[in-house]
């Protein structure tokens, strides 16, 4: 008897899932019953090869174990698509760094022109340790690391972990079941709770904001919602899921410029990075654009 396309979605769906938050959750749960073991969970859980390959680890593991023989959504030529190219490499980190800018615009108390946090993160690398920061030399340091971020091809495949298994694999699954715009929210979603251990060991937010570790989460739920929504937008058009990599890792990169040069004297659900909702706002407000010109169903691309 033949297996209808949508019951082996559905499967395909449900292992992709298990095997990522079983990965991520189980020793998480472990580390709450046995508060004395969260250090090497948290050091499990956040090392790269572990977070950002786990994705891409479930996606074989599933293709294998449902012998799925269909090609995914993956090509390594991003420069026959200039137009993609462009938009995924300059648009969202250019969204990114004007949410910082509104951000210090409204807090401009909360710029540091001493820049403490440089001193001491990257003192070890050479960066001086009395340092006399302008307004200008503060735009042209974020400036040149937006160009550097459009252009770091190698973070695009330390991403890529990530974004083959939730962009490439998971979102073409949930288009199967259900309108796009719909499979892009619970994209996001899901994308964003697999983050949860980490935020609840204070990644990206610390532990001393309100309603931690909790808004935390539900915060960065929103960030996946919203940069998935670009990641998707591309990948969808282009059905390829290398531009959604290339979003997430220009984003990584220009998304730690805020940090540089803050006093944190505000909470981080705020901002100045794009994991607060000020320095969100502009990537939001494209992604809200980008969400509404998709079309219900996925074969209309």
């Amino acid at each position: 008897m033949k297996i209808k396309t949508e019951d082996i979605a559905k499967k395909r769906i449900g292992i992709f899932l298990s095997l990522i938050f079983g990965i991520l959750y189980i020793p998480w749960i472990i580390a709450i019953i046995i508060p004395s073991l969260g250090e090497k969970v948290y050091a499990f859980i956040s090392f790269p090869a572990v977070f950002m390959g786990t994705p891409a680890l479930s996606v074989f593991i599933t293709r294998k174990l449902t012998k799925d023989t269909t090609s995914l959504n993956f090509s390594t030529k991003i420069f026959e698509n200039k137009r993609a190219l462009i938009f995924s490499a300059l648009l969202p980190g250019a969204a990114i760094f004007l949410g910082t800018i509104l951000f210090f615009l409204l807090f401009p108390d909360d710029l540091d022109f001493q820049g403490r946090y440089i001193s001491a993160t990257y003192g070890a690398f050479g960066a001086p340790q009395n340092i006399e920061l302008t307004i200008g030399s503060m735009f042209t340091m974020g400036f040149i690391v937006y160009v550097v971020s459009a252009i770091a091809f190698p973070v695009w495949y330390i991403a890529l972990g990530e974004d083959i298994g939730w962009q490439g694999y998971m979102l073409p699954l949930l288009c199967r079941e259900m309108s796009v715009k719909c499979a892009v929210l619970i994209n996001g979603v899901l994308w964003g709770l697999a983050h949860a251990p980490l935020i609840y060991y204070g990644m990206n937010y610390g532990t001393e904001y309100f309603g931690a570790p909790y808004t935390g989460m539900l915060m960065m739920v929103l960030v996946t919602i919203v940069l998935g929504t670009w990641m998707s937008y591309i990948t969808l058009k282009t059905k390829n899921c290398m531009y959604a990599a290339i979003i997430h890792g220009a984003a990584d990169i220009i998304g730690e410029v805020g940090t540089w040069i803050s006093l944190s004297s505000k909470s981080s659900l705020l901002g100045p990075i794009p994991t607060g909702i000020i320095g969100l706002s502009v990537l939001l407000t494209g992604a809200a654009i980008l969400f509404f010109k998709m079309p219900r169903n996925a074969l209309k691309y």
